[in-house]
């Protein structure tokens, strides 16, 4: 039983992950507790009638989880709640609150039976909860290693047949059959159910939602791991174009594509580059190809590989070796099977070399110096502007990875990193203040002599150099924005006059934000500011939370001209789960022990 309730608990985050986004881990995991405490007063206020049943009440229990922890997720498909929304359309909040109600069922009788076994075995309760931990460790660990061999939704028959299993150990015959006779009218339900309710259904506003919509858009493919499911998009009519920063000025833009989605969002493109695919000149024109300009052949690290499209541009603008870090092996094995032929074989490459690995890993083991250590640009623009990532962990946009990059530089050599441009700038100036704070703790004088900050009209590229920027790569520089109409917000010397010149915004905010960092009193400009720009730490990994509670007036009254994304919807959701918890778990657990001890207090 325990086994089932993690491996359960585990499970809907990672379906919950693909339909909306990642958020919803903090709810699941103050659902299991809420489950569990409420069973407890439960438990607590009818102990004598449940233990004299503890049979048919165990196996109802046992039973009514194997039923309810698949009925409870294809019931919440069904319910009409957006997370994006939540910000404009306060009905979202009923619907949260609903999803709520509807997850807290199977959790609640999950311990139910937990809780009977231990009050009614409890001569040997000390056995009974080793077990008890067992189990949870070992339903974790299964459907873990069960995502790798199964997809997600079909992966929801594990927590139901262990549950089944369950309700069967402690039960006589007649119990017994009748659990056999549930588990063959759940598969008859299963089988005969319209196809439509066992198929995940996608927030409306994520990448893949919105690719499939466009004509003849279709899947070619599937890959399903704990790491993520990969959806591979095909659209003829309407192709893909994926150049993050790609300028106005580039003379043709990329050939075919495929699109490879990671749990709907987070688009990554396969590009055509075999015998009949254009050149790759474009890709000189996006701000990323920056650093080649300013280095002759270097040696490259790229991390994050995705569909391939770093490699490509560093074998086409002159790398002489590249090391190409990719977390998930389903990804590699797309680019360099499936699609290998397509995409001209990228990873195996002359002087490429694949590795499968967390970035921050492969750079603490690996001993090799580089002269550019690129970071690859994975995530949506539209995710990252509505705020999706606000309480997402990252380990590699923190102060320590950036000195763990910046150790891996040979003398004169460029940690390059791009971002969307958001504005007001968030992630941009995050990132300059992080590089800021890391070349500070490595003993750097005069940090702003490393740093460097330019933009197309929709992506940042930040450079940080293991030395001070010479005049020759700084006029490099200069001549590769001009002929491509980017604009410099930052660089050593840099005169106010120079920013804002093609991308025109209202103001030179970022190279305002810049000289602000640089300037005698950094920590004013950012308590003044309006979003949260200290750099992100090892243990506070939320680089992309930028909300400040004092700002929280000021966006509410832009909700209503188009400033909605203002407002991070992914800390929302966090502070509106919370509520609810409090509630649940006053109406659920506190207010009926507070009747139960009047009521004990009254017999005596």
């Amino acid at each position: 039983m325990s086994a089932a309730a993690l491996a359960y608990e585990v499970l809907l985050m990672r379906l919950l992950s693909i339909v909306h986004w990642h958020h919803f881990a903090y709810m699941i995991i103050s659902l299991a507790l809420l489950g569990y405490g409420a069973s407890g007063t439960f438990i607590a206020l009818a102990r004598a009638r449940l233990l004299r049943h503890f049979e048919p009440a165990f196996a109802l229990a046992a039973g009514g989880f194997a039923l309810l922890a698949p009925a409870a997720f294809l019931l919440a498909q069904r319910l009409p709640f957006n997370a994006l929304e939540i910000v404009w359309d306060a009905r979202q909040l009923a619907w949260l609150g609903a999803l709520y109600l509807v997850f807290f069922a199977p959790f609640f009788l999950a311990a139910t039976a937990i809780g009977l076994a231990l009050a009614h075995y409890r001569a040997a309760a000390s056995r009974v909860y080793l077990y008890d931990l067992l189990g949870a460790g070992a339903g974790a660990l299964a459907i873990v290693a069960a995502l790798f061999v199964i997809d997600p939704l079909q992966a929801l028959g594990v927590p139901a047949m262990l549950g089944l299993a369950a309700a069967a150990v402690p039960a006589s015959g007649a119990w017994r059959r009748a659990i056999a006779a549930g588990a063959v009218c759940a598969l008859l339900v299963f089988a005969l159910s319209p196809g439509g309710w066992f198929t995940l259904r996608l927030s409306p506003y994520k990448g893949l939602s919105q690719a499939l919509a466009v004509v003849d858009a279709r899947v070619l493919a599937e890959r399903s791991s704990p790491l993520g499911l990969l959806t591979v998009v095909s659209s003829p009519t309407v192709p893909f174009r994926h150049a993050p920063g790609l300028s106005f000025n580039a003379p043709a833009g990329p050939g075919e594509q495929l699109a490879v989605f990671t749990d709907g969002d987070a688009m990554s493109a396969i590009t055509r580059n075999d015998a009949t695919a254009p050149d790759l000149a474009w890709l000189d024109y996006l701000t990323a190809a920056a650093p080649y300009h300013l280095l002759q052949t270097p040696r490259v690290l790229v991390l994050g590989a995705g569909g391939g499209q770093d490699v490509l541009l560093a074998r086409a603008l002159g790398a002489r070796a590249v090391d190409a870090v990719e977390l998930n092996p389903q990804m590699a094995a797309l680019v360099t099977g499936d699609y290998g032929a397509f995409a001209g074989h990228p990873f195996s490459s002359p002087g490429v070399r694949l590795h499968i690995g967390e970035a921050r890993a492969f750079v603490a083991r690996s001993g090799a110096r580089y002269d550019l250590i690129q970071m690859a640009l994975l995530d949506s623009a539209a995710a990252a502007s509505a705020g999706v990532h606000a309480l997402s962990e990252s380990y590699v946009y923190t102060v320590e990875a950036f000195s763990d990059y910046l150790a891996r530089l040979e003398p004169g050599g460029l940690l390059a990193i791009t971002r969307w441009l958001k504005l007001p700038p968030r992630d941009s100036l995050k990132l300059f203040a992080t590089a800021l704070e890391a070349l500070r703790r490595a003993g750097v004088s005069e940090p702003g002599r490393r740093l460097a900050m330019l933009r197309g009209w929709n992506t940042v590229t930040l450079l940080v150099a293991n030395g001070d920027f010479t005049p020759g790569s700084l006029t490099a520089l200069r001549e590769f924005c001009a002929a491509r109409s980017f604009d410099l917000a930052y660089y050593p010397g840099m005169r106010p006059e120079e920013a804002n010149r093609y991308n025109v915004l209202a103001a030179p905010i970022l190279f305002q934000g810049a000289t602000a960092l640089l300037g005698e009193h950094p920590q004013r400009f950012l308590a003044r500011y309006k979003f949260a720009l200290t750099p992100a730490s090892d243990d506070r990994p939320y680089f992309f939370h930028f909300f400040k509670w004092s700002s929280l007036g000021e966006l509410i009254d832009l909700r209503e001209r188009g400033g909605a994304g203002l407002l991070e919807w992914g800390y929302l959701v966090v502070v509106i789960t919370l509520a609810q918890a409090l509630a649940a778990g006053t109406l659920l657990i506190v207010l009926p022990l507070l009747v139960l001890r009047r009521s004990a207090f009254a017999q005596t």
